[in-house]
């Protein structure tokens, strides 16, 4: 073989292209730093040295960061963030600048200690006690109130956690300072304010506390409409959330429970005194349509008559049947029946009209006189424009629709 043949070939295998000799601990330029907001913050339990790297070698101590500090973690690649409760060395940010910690060396919690000093009233019949590291004592408390000094969130960064516990770190006369982890205390149950007045659509028992036992010796609260005191919620991660209200009663504040067979978290009522016509055939509903794609019919069709109603939010009103909280929309069901003949829709309310219309780039027309559950693609919309309406129909619900002659056959409007 030629001796130059040899040498370039020699050179080939030596002397690779740019791209393959890239170092082993280069980053690719692709890997993107996640942005400092997005970084989690760490509380270390235990006493940590700190690193000048992440290989954490004894000759590259820096310094130490004492117990129960909460610092926040340098940025990492974006793409690394779901694994971050995962890693055994992570970089954080302190007074010397980035370092690294080994987490393999001491006990330590995701997330940012609160220094706050509070009083819990315990409600479970034992609360388990933790010691410094969050390691389980053996130990536990009856119902009492205890004092807390610190606390922190009990879901790590970058998993899937639906529960609103806490970590509280509190004063014992015996232990000294320990850990609890308990979402069973009474300030945990205070309320958030409701708008407006909700609907009780079966008899309810009361509660002292959310989750506790009903009160066998007081009465339960039969189906109206009334106002809450406060709300609480419990988001369940493969269930529906757990949705408590407060109310006063004759023995003073108690909780009820909101069932999710009638709509979980049904408020803004207006509290109402009505004797409403229906003039068809309609149906009870248990829940209103914004609460349900398709709300459940309980009991078969209802013959025309006139209902007492208790409650309204939109186009939707809360009677009581039966004993039992239902719902029932006049418009919807009228609406449903109109037929565009004028001998049959007069009976439904629907009279001649010849008043001028102004629409809009916004209108639209409707095959029938009610919104909520009309597909979108039997909207019609309409150019700016001047248009006579031969009817016109007054909803239960205090709205005016108007029937024009459009391109499309007739069509129901409100301007």
């Amino acid at each position: 073989m030629n001796k130059w043949l040899i040498l370039l070939l020699a050179a080939a295998v030596t002397f690779p292209s740019g791209s393959q000799t890239a170092r082993a601990d280069q980053k690719p330029a692709d890997q993107k730093l996640a942005e400092p907001g997005e970084m989690p913050y760490i509380t270390l339990l235990d006493d940590f040295k700190l690193y000048a790297s992440d290989k954490t070698k004894p000759n590259e101590v820096l310094g130490s960061i004492s117990a129960y500090q909460s610092v926040k973690l340098a940025p990492i690649e974006s793409d690394k963030l779901l694994s971050i409760t995962r890693m055994d060395k992570v970089p954080v940010e302190t007074w010397l600048g980035k370092a690294w910690v080994n987490l393999k060396e001491g006990a330590y919690k995701y997330g940012q200690l609160q220094k706050q000093e509070q009083t819990l009233t315990l409600l479970d019949p034992q609360t388990p006690l933790y010691d410094s590291r969050m390691k389980i004592t053996g130990y536990s408390l009856s119902p009492q109130q205890v004092q807390a000094v610190a606390s922190i969130d009990a879901c790590d960064p970058y998993t899937p956690c639906r529960t609103s516990a806490k970590w509280h770190l509190i004063r014992t006369s015996w232990l000294g300072e320990q850990w609890i982890r308990s979402e069973q205390y009474a300030e945990n149950y205070a309320g958030q304010p409701v708008e407006g007045m909700i609907p009780i659509a079966r008899e309810s028992e009361v509660y002292s506390q959310p989750f506790e036992k009903p009160l066998a010796d007081e009465p339960k609260l039969p189906p109206q409409v009334l106002k809450p005191v406060g709300k609480y919620t419990r988001q369940a991660r493969m269930a529906p959330p757990s949705v408590w209200y407060q109310v006063e009663t004759p023995n003073g504040l108690r909780w009820i429970r909101c069932s999710d067979d009638y709509g979980l978290g049904i408020e803004g009522l207006e509290q109402v005194d009505l004797k409403l016509d229906i003039p068809v055939p309609f149906y009870y509903y248990q829940t209103p349509l914004a609460f349900s794609s398709d709300p459940y019919k309980t009991g078969g069709e209802q013959t025309a008559q006139t209902v007492q109603v208790i409650g309204k939010k939109g186009s939707w009103y809360f009677t009581v049947s039966e004993g039992v909280g239902k719902w029932i929309n006049p418009s919807m069901e009228i609406a449903s029946r109109l037929t565009g003949e004028f001998e049959h829709d007069a009976k439904l309310g629907v009279q001649l009209s010849s008043e001028r219309l102004e629409l809009t780039g916004s209108s639209i027309g409707f095959d029938v006189p009610y919104v909520e559950n009309q597909p979108a693609e039997n909207w019609l919309t309409f150019t700016p424009q001047t248009v006579t309406a031969s009817r016109v129909w007054n909803s239960p619900n205090g709205e005016s629709w108007y029937y024009i002659h459009t391109w499309q056959g007739a069509k129901w409007v409100r301007p």
